[in-house]
């Protein structure tokens, strides 16, 4: 009996906690009563707040209402009624809560999430939010942002969170690692302002249904500057990527199967970096040669434009094209190496064959030697003449063009291709 009875709790905690994580993992966190977001711009940032709320064990929310609430409420209490009673949320957290409307804010914190926020810490959340790109989605990503330095650094014992959207600086040491850079949260990471709120979005929409669809992660990193003693060489450079890589757990699947292209916004012409890494199964689809023409062919050329005409979105987007397209041209290539290896090689296996039996079927005999051709008595040479042919060349250097660009290069483990424009 006491079997049974222990069997039967075991059960009941398990469905327990079950639910409970179902529960925590289906939580909305990101709230917009006013339509501002897409559905893919609404998943990606409630996917991240969950993320954070389930690494801190605190709720981390935002608000954008219209102000239509009860007269006899204000912003605050709205918020503190939703988050408890209609979402349901946790009893630690906070949120920040913005009144399109009525041109009002205000932060509300339950439990520990009570505790963390000082005047200074709501000022600072509030101008991340406001002060960050030109759409709702960079603003509450940069909340988000915020709100996740605080934590980390609130764990860490650390009383004074960092600056929101700056990267932490590099310390010089012996490890030589490469210097810490900002997160990828998704896709695209536009480090050198380079891309405008709404094209970060489109590409965002794009990179993902391609890495779904080609079971392989693409990602986009543009900065500023890379680190000098980084940009000496390809090899240098791949080391600088491999390293925000690893960091950010990019890569589609156990494998992290993936490819990163990073572009280099400032410096002199001549001495801005781009660089193509990649990792895991997409190797075998992009060896070097495959990088280096698709580099030169479509992506250095938009990448030397878009200094003059400031189009760096085309470049991005005929990157994430050219990827899809040299997939399609690798697929083709398989299959046609597979029909051969169906239909050809037994077609040149039966025509050996065939022609083995056919010499078989030949009843004429060749003649080995001339005896049967020779007179009996021999024949006479008369006469003998040598004649010898002349041919006159012409040749013509040409000049080597000293102004041509040597291209993309690839680095010595085969995993990135890239260069200076």
């Amino acid at each position: 009996m006491k079997k049974v009875l222990c069997l039967l709790l075991l059960v009941i905690m398990a469905v327990s906690c079950f639910s409970l994580s179902a529960q925590a993992a289906g939580k909305t966190l990101i709230v917009d009563d006013m339509d501002k977001l897409s559905q893919n711009s609404f998943d990606a940032l409630n996917q991240y707040a969950q993320g954070i709320s389930s690494a801190h064990d605190m709720d981390v929310a935002f608000f954008l209402v219209s102000h239509d609430y009860s007269p006899e409420h204000t912003l605050r209490e709205h918020v503190m009624e939703r988050f408890l009673d209609e979402l349901g949320l946790g009893a630690d957290g906070f949120a920040l809560a913005h009144d399109t409307d009525g041109s009002t804010w205000c932060m509300v914190g339950f439990g520990r999430g009570e505790a963390l926020l000082t005047d200074e810490i709501e000022d600072w959340f509030w101008d991340a939010y406001a002060d960050t790109g030109t759409t709702y989605y960079d603003g509450i990503l940069a909340y988000l942002e915020a709100a996740e330095d605080l934590l980390i650094n609130q764990a860490a014992g650390d009383e004074t969170p960092s600056v929101p959207g700056q990267a932490p600086a590099a310390t010089p040491g012996d490890s030589g690692a490469p210097p810490q850079t900002g997160q990828m949260r998704s896709h695209v990471l536009d480090e050198a302002d380079a891309l405008t709120g709404s094209q970060i979005e489109a590409l965002e929409v794009k990179a993902a249904a391609l890495s779904e669809k080609r079971q392989c992660g693409v990602y986009i990193w543009i900065v500023d500057l890379v680190p000098a003693r980084y940009a000496k060489s390809i090899d240098d450079m791949e080391v600088y990527v491999e390293a925000f890589y690893q960091r950010n757990t990019l890569g589609y699947g156990d494998d992290r199967n993936g490819m990163l292209l990073l572009l280099e916004t400032g410096d002199e012409p001549g001495e801005r970096d781009y660089l193509l890494y990649t990792h895991g199964a997409c190797k075998s689809v992009f060896d070097n040669s495959t990088r280096e023409k698709m580099l030169d062919e479509s992506i250095v050329p938009l990448f030397k434009d878009a200094f003059n005409n400031g189009n760096f979105y085309k470049v991005a987007d005929v990157f994430l094209d050219r990827v899809d397209k040299e997939y399609d041209i690798d697929f083709a290539v398989k299959l046609s190496l597979k029909l051969a290896a169906v239909i050809l090689l037994p077609a040149f296996i039966a025509w050996i064959v065939c022609a083995s039996w056919k010499r078989k079927m030949k009843t004429a005999v060749i003649a080995r030697s001339a005896d049967n051709y020779i007179p009996p008595n021999g024949f006479n040479l008369t006469a003998k003449t040598d004649q010898f042919l002349y041919r006159t060349t012409t040749r013509t250097r040409i000049e080597r063009d000293s102004g041509s660009s040597g291209g993309s290069s690839s680095s010595s483990s085969g995993s990135s291709s890239g260069g200076k424009v």
